[in-house]
């Protein structure tokens, strides 16, 4: 079954700008279907900038891998700031 786009972005939402998600079972949180957390690390890479990534990394709510992959998928036409 193919990923929704909308429950990309809300993913995404949820765990980059609330913190009420996380990419991975952790926290008392019982992750994203894994089928999704590419297209939510890429949604995040497109759709948010850098200082919206790292206060989700400061906060706990990414971690350091996953904040790396989506820096990894950024592209000049990205949010920087």
């Amino acid at each position: 079954m193919p990923n929704l786009p909308f429950l990309v972005s809300t993913y995404a939402r949820n765990i980059i700008m609330f913190g009420n998600e996380r990419f991975t079972p952790r926290n008392d949180f019982k992750g994203v279907p894994e089928s999704y957390r590419p297209g939510v690390k890429s949604y995040a890479a497109r759709n948010y900038d850098y200082d919206e990534l790292d206060r989700a990394l400061d906060k706990g709510w990414i971690s350091r891998q996953e904040f790396d992959d989506i820096i990894a998928l950024k592209t000049e036409a990205d949010p920087r700031h």
